[in-house]
């Protein structure tokens, strides 16, 4: 018999694993439909071969299934180093998983448009190519953000907007974003270089680079990330946050 102290009835759950699936198959799906196209303009700066927009999405869009999938995995994996860990660590280890991601596409646009010579073989060590950079990387332009957006809301935003102002809240996530973007802009022309030339070493790489485009490889392409890291923190917020914060 129930009295007033008894607790609820619990319901069946579902283990939360499965539960935080519908998030980051959502948040893979939607990063896929602008990421592959911004790889394939940050490409095509770097090698200075100019690429239709048409072809551009078409390539863009032959990828979009693959990209999702690989997408999804690569939260998968990362979101117990954010358990066990913290999240600078899984950030860390997500640009170095991002290097599938990215490498997959790399090699699928580099191979369509022959923006290199010799032509690069797509290979779980390809994909792999320039991870250091990758980790770096991603720990800055996504890490600063999802760690630091929070301070600099009630440091710069909200003593002007008011407290819990929703405007407050993403005006810190957009800003972060697009300092962190930018500072981690040339590690990422490096990972890419990599992938896209599978000849060139670390040390190649940057001098490659610095070759190529001087103290411009610092910002160059950073246009396209500053817009896709936008979408990609205000999906951290929305999609990543309740997965990875869900009880």
């Amino acid at each position: 018999m129930n009295t007033d102290r008894d607790p609820p009835p619990t319901t069946h759950q579902a283990p939360k694993h499965l539960r935080v699936q519908p998030y980051l198959f959502a948040y893979g799906a939607a990063i896929s439909l602008v990421s592959p196209a911004a790889s394939c303009y940050q490409l095509s700066k770097l090698y200075t071969k100019p690429i239709p927009p048409t072809a551009l999405l078409r390539a863009s869009l032959v990828i979009f299934p693959h990209q999702t999938l690989l997408k999804a995995a690569q939260m998968n994996l990362s979101t117990p180093v954010k358990t066990y860990w913290n999240p600078w660590a899984a950030f860390a280890a997500v640009g170095v998983l991002q290097g599938v991601v990215y490498g997959q596409a790399n090699v699928h646009f580099t191979r369509t448009f022959k923006l290199v010579d010799p032509i690069p073989t797509l290979t779980v060590a390809a994909v792999f190519r320039g991870s250091i950079f990758a980790g770096f990387r991603d720990m800055i332009s996504q890490g600063a953000p999802f760690v630091l957006s929070a301070s600099v809301r009630s440091t710069v935003f909200e003593p002007t907007l008011g407290q819990d102002s929703e405007v407050a809240k993403w005006a810190s996530v957009i800003s972060t974003s697009v300092v962190a973007t930018v500072a981690s802009q040339g590690m990422h022309n490096a990972q890419i270089t990599m992938q896209a030339d599978q000849t060139l070493s670390y040390k190649e790489t940057v001098k490659s680079l610095w070759k190529k485009n001087g103290v411009s490889l610092f910002w160059k392409g950073a246009e396209a990330r500053i817009g896709l890291l936008l979408v990609v923190n205000l999906l951290n917020e929305a999609l990543l946050k309740p997965a990875w914060e869900s009880d």
